[in-house]
């Protein structure tokens, strides 16, 4: 006689499985928990399900992070998630400007539209006033006038401790055509630099170089600006950036700390927009009436500031996280030799931010997953009427916390946590805690149970032929 069991499996799944599948008393001897009606089940805290789940959840945060940038359709997507970052806020909404002083040692001088002769008497009279350091952040690379190139390149012969910028590239892009910024690119993230772009030699003389680029994320919406690099190897040698050129002439000791942090890239401690330094106009610089008494013993940087700093201009202006439009961002909001004087400012005052490593926001990540995958779980089991409404309340409520850490500890401690990848399983870990519960799990069952009986079947078949073997003839 055929009786029905109940059968429970064996794989620590938490409650009971295939109600009612018809087995026979000989083949529930395979199962090795006893076979009786309705047993209930103990829940662990460590058990299958809980292991699926999280493994079900990793899986969805790889998918989450790989799908947009392999499908055309949903690269919106994921470029408005890769420029999003919290910790703009604390520059653009928390930091009250009035307590970030300015920094007296630099001085930004705009060089507009100026002809080459122009900026020629630009550094003749910020000569005038003796600074210690002056920066160049433009590009000389072809000749104009025959009398403005020989009165620019005189005037640099007579600046004291004069610094260009250059650029680190690859070949084939400077093939194509001068491009402003490099990007970071996984394609070429272990490849290193092999072409080093300067301006004429006429101008190199009695200079010395440090790259400008920025480095941007090329996927992004806005491409904005947060991290600068201090050095990168290029056609074998080592170029310092330009701020770290200038910082190793005016303050070496700081330039060897900034060093000796060994990081790839430095997060940028924006101190602010121009008004936190000293800055002048191009037509003031040029006029005999204007005190420029304040450069004396400064560090000088010349840079692209629009034609006048009244008439603002998209070129060579850049997203920071300054910018008051830190989501759905329209207009640049800072220039390129701004941002060099912030990275520089940073660098003079040690004035560092942090940030967690890697290793350690994948670990952080890892563990709030799996203590929340055991408490959805604890959750689903006792309280299963108030599961869906306890488990939003969970998701919104450990977001909101992560957020506040993240933004409070960045502006108290300068230390940046990178928590994302915790906060997308927190997003995550309640739909796949419902999908598992109500479609995976049962999958796993039955495939599970099917299994079972083929091997009890396939055992069943060996011990029949061999009893049959064992009563044979003699």
């Amino acid at each position: 006689m055929i009786e029905t069991y109940n059968a429970k499996l064996t794989l620590g799944i938490d409650e009971p499985a295939l109600s009612g599948v018809v087995l026979s008393r000989y083949q529930c001897d395979v199962c090795v928990v006893p076979l009786t009606p309705d047993v209930p089940v103990r829940r662990t805290m460590f058990s299958f399900d809980n292991l699926m789940i999280t493994l079900a959840t990793i899986l969805a945060v790889w998918l989450l992070s790989v799908i947009p940038q392999n499908f055309d359709f949903l690269n919106p997507i994921g470029q408005a998630l890769g420029d999003m970052d919290m910790t703009d806020m604390v520059f653009s909404k928390f930091r009250d400007k009035d307590d970030v002083e300015a920094d007296t040692n630099i001085v930004i001088v705009n060089i507009g539209a100026l002809s080459r002769a122009e900026i020629a008497e630009q550094l003749r009279r910020i000569n005038a006033q003796s600074p210690r350091v002056v920066g160049i952040d433009a590009f000389f690379r072809k000749p104009k006038d025959t009398e403005g190139d020989s009165l620019l390149a005189q005037a640099m012969s007579e600046t004291k401790n004069l610094v260009l910028v250059s650029k680190v590239a690859f070949r084939e892009e400077s093939k194509e055509g001068n491009v402003d910024q490099w990007t970071t690119s996984k394609v070429d993230a272990g490849r290193g630099f092999d072409s080093l772009e300067t301006s004429m030699p006429m101008f190199m003389q009695h200079a010395k170089t440090g790259f400008s680029n920025f480095i941007i994320n090329q996927e992004a919406s806005f491409m904005t600006t947060r991290d600068a690099s201090f050095k990168e190897v290029c056609a074998g040698e080592v170029e310092p950036s330009f701020p770290i050129r200038i910082a190793t002439i005016y303050s070496p000791a700081s330039a060897q700390s900034a060093l000796a942090r060994s990081n790839d890239h430095e997060v940028i401690n924006f101190r602010g927009d121009m008004e936190k330094f000293y800055y002048f106009d191009a037509d003031q610089v040029l006029d005999p009436e204007v005190d420029l008494s304040v450069m004396n013993g400064k560090i000088v940087l010349l840079g692209y500031m629009g034609v006048t700093l009244a008439q603002e201009s998209i070129e060579d202006n850049f997203f920071t996280p300054l910018n008051p439009q830190y989501v759905g961002r329209s207009h640049p909001d800072m220039y390129g030799v701004v941002v060099h004087a912030n990275v520089l400012s940073m660098i003079l005052h040690g004035d560092y931010i942090n940030t967690m490593p890697k290793w350690a926001s994948l670990v952080v990540g890892l563990m709030l997953l799996v203590i929340n995958v055991m408490l959805f779980t604890f959750i689903y089991s006792r309280f299963e009427n108030w599961y869906d409404t306890l488990a939003l309340i969970l998701q919104v409520g450990e977001s909101i916390l992560i957020l506040y850490l993240i933004v409070t500890v960045f502006a108290s401690m300068n230390y940046k946590l990178a928590l994302t990848p915790a906060l997308i399983g927190v997003a995550l870990v309640g739909t796949v805690h419902d999908l598992y519960q109500d479609s995976i799990k049962k999958i796993i069952l039955q495939a599970s149970a099917k299994l079972r009986r083929k091997f009890a079947s396939k055992s069943e078949t060996q011990r029949t032929h061999t009893a049959n073997k064992s009563t044979g003839p003699s």
